[in-house]
């Protein structure tokens, strides 16, 4: 199946001259309205001096904001200039040098005879070459492709007869085929076509037409549907085998364009839109190319992802002038992704625009936390982020059911539920084309973090986030009933881990049964917002408990990470989950408490009482033990004299005075 990346000129000219009209809309608008600034104090008098000044600071600030937006744009017009210009040299210079590609030896001068990839129109050589060989010429009226002048040209680098009667002259060969040149077969109306190109005449990209059905625009990049020639990766066409050398995937009879290597997900995305355009016989039955896109990217996450309980994904598509983007979340946290998940580099997720949608109040720019429907917050976030960027949705598969709500809400909006696992895409290995989660969600400095751990220090460096992660809730949240016999557990095992002991494995088993547990318990907790209006969901101080537990999980997932083997990508999974805890909007650390050095005192002796306390009662003998050293022990108590000691003491006899 061919696929590939088309990259006209025009359009990249186009778009600069887009950029290069808003820069020049920007300075325009942020000019200040000196005249009117100018009439203020006559106008207003000397007492609204103070405002004018603030009005003055004001518009000078977005003066400058808007001449660094301008400048910026400007910079994208130039590099999409550059782009053109180059795009277009490179087309020039492949026609001039694939004469030379095909003659390594030097026997002859190559010039390509017929309409070059930009249009112009290149003679050939019409003369005997400096090795005594003809060049070989087309009829007129004939699409005639370079030929290769040899000395014995070969037997399939002469013009083949097309059923229409007219000739059709063999594409000079390429590097990899060495000198020998494959005629590419005919279609009924006499265009060349290339093998397994579904019949789509091969000549149109040399022309500067676009390949039927167009490109992803904007930042998706992946390659374009099929039709058109394939990329280099794209193997072979028609029934052979995949020989990449020998026999490359031959282009139309002017294909001179270098072709970027098609990426996994384009490649599925061709593939899947090849497939739904089969004839189902359903009259106006047309498929979406961004719903394809979407149910593509979402059956390979869900194919990729271990299954989690009262988990559910969404994939969203926006469209604006600027290009589509693809986003995606799921219903635990604030879009969490699992580990060992590796996206499109194309896709994104609305829990990072926070910045850009805050209004300026106090209140979460993304309040969608704890929503059991993703679909819904995709849908919340396209309406947020579609009015500032000028975009609107336009496609939303889940891989639960959607609200009927949101389809009334979106009925131009083509949408799919219940979508299942697909394994045409693997998103379980790492490629040019995709990132991991850290790269997807993390911060820069997170980033940053990583890339100055030395190899040595992997396993340390995990094991003292898992130990934060636990300190740090266990002193600023309280642990939900859910959640005290997981934290239970990573207490025994990071206790085990430091003191550099085993960790069984029933210790691993229990901390995934808790863990699997926690997850149930969420699912009641989580909001249904099916009765929620669109743009009304503040659900914020409602989720506190839910939140708290997503935080326990992801310290479960610190901790688990440390049965594995440590690896560079083991460290950046568990800074993820680390920034899940600490850099979440709601999370505020205390920081820990100081103890105070204890200082000796004087144990002072009861006053007036004989009797003994009951904490003295409970210990030894007086005798038996000695006081501790720096204190002052208070003296025995004696009951009297010993007997005989003091003479006893009689009244007189009062009976003889009488």
């Amino acid at each position: 199946m061919p696929d590939g990346l088309y990259i006209e000129p025009a359009v990249l000219r186009q778009l600069a001259s887009q950029h290069d009209q808003v820069a020049r809309d920007t300075r325009e608008w942020a000019k200040p309205p000196t005249e009117w600034l100018a009439n203020f104090e006559p106008t207003y008098g000397k007492i609204a001096d103070p405002v004018k000044r603030a009005l003055e600071r004001y518009y000078d600030a977005r003066q400058r904001a808007g001449e660094a937006l301008a400048k910026e744009h400007e910079n994208t017009r130039d590099s999409l200039l550059a782009a053109a210009d180059a795009y277009e040299q490179a087309d020039e210079d492949m026609g001039r040098n694939i004469g030379r590609i095909a003659d390594p030896d030097g026997s002859g001068l190559l010039v390509p005879a017929g309409p070059t990839p930009n249009g112009l129109i290149t003679p050939g050589l019409d003369g005997p070459s400096s090795s005594g060989a003809t060049p070989v010429d087309a009829p007129p009226g004939d699409v005639s492709a370079p030929a290769a002048t040899t000395a014995t040209p070969p037997p399939a680098a002469t013009s083949a007869t097309s059923p229409t009667g007219g000739e059709t002259m063999a594409p000079a060969a390429s590097a990899n085929q060495g000198a020998t040149a494959a005629v590419p077969p005919t279609g009924t109306d006499g265009t060349t076509t290339t093998p397994g190109a579904s019949g789509t005449p091969a000549a149109a990209a040399a022309n500067g037409a676009m390949a039927p059905g167009g490109t992803y625009g904007g930042p998706l990049g992946p390659s374009g549907p099929s039709g058109g020639p394939s990329g280099p990766s794209a193997g072979g066409g028609g029934g052979g085998g995949d020989d990449r050398v020998s026999s490359p995937p031959p282009g139309g009879p002017t294909d001179g364009t270098p072709i970027p290597a098609v990426t996994p997900f384009g490649a599925a995305v061709a593939a899947a839109k090849d497939k739904a355009a089969e004839p189902d016989y359903v009259v106006g039955g047309a498929v979406s190319d961004d719903l394809v896109i979407a149910r593509t990217l979402l059956s390979a996450v869900l194919a990729a992802a271990e299954p989690a309980i009262g988990m559910t994904w969404a994939v969203s598509v926006m469209r604006g002038p600027a290009g589509a983007g693809v986003f995606i979340t799921s219903n635990e946290g604030r879009g969490w992704l699992p580990a060992g998940l590796f996206l499109p580099r194309e896709v994104s997720t609305p829990w990072l625009w926070d910045e850009l949608l805050n209004d300026g109040s106090h209140e979460s720019a993304s309040p969608w936390e704890g929503v059991s429907d993703p679909a819904r917050v995709l849908a919340e976030f396209g309406l947020a982020w579609g009015a500032k960027a000028n975009a609107k949705l336009s496609a939303l598969v889940s891989s639960g059911p959607i609200d009927s709500g949101l389809r009334t809400r979106f009925a131009d909006v083509p949408m799919e539920d219940l979508v299942g696992p697909a394994y045409d895409l693997d998103l379980r290995v790492l490629t040019p084309d995709t990132v991991d989660r850290l790269d997807l969600a993390g911060s820069i400095p997170a980033r940053e973090q990583v890339s100055v751990v030395p190899d040595a220090n992997v396993r340390s460096r995990c094991v003292e986030l898992a130990v934060d992660a636990q300190a740090q809730l266990a002193r600023s949240a309280t642990a939900p009933v859910e959640a005290a016999a997981s934290r239970a557990i990573r207490d025994r095992i990071l206790a085990a881990v430091q003191a550099n002991s085993p960790v069984p494995r029933q210790w691993w088993d229990e901390l995934q049964e808790a863990d699997d547990l926690l997850a149930a318990s969420m699912i009641p907790r989580r909001v249904d917002v099916g009765r929620v209006g669109l743009g009304e969901l503040r659900v914020d101080d409602e989720v506190s408990d839910l939140r708290a537990m997503a935080w326990e999980r992801r310290c479960n997932e610190l901790v688990a990470l440390l049965a594995q083997e440590p690896s560079r990508q083991s460290l950046r999974d568990a800074v993820f989950a680390h920034e899940q805890i600490v850099n979440h909007p709601a999370f505020v650390q205390i920081p820990p408490s100081v103890a105070a050095t204890e200082t000796e005192h004087v144990a002072r002796p009861a006053a007036g009482t004989g009797t003994v306390s009951a904490s003295e009662q409970a210990t030894a003998p007086v005798q038996a033990s000695a006081p501790p050293a720096g204190a002052v022990s208070p003296p025995p108590v004696v009951a009297g004299p010993p007997a005989g000691a003091v003479p006893p003491v009689t009244p007189p006899d009062t009976a003889q005075g009488r």
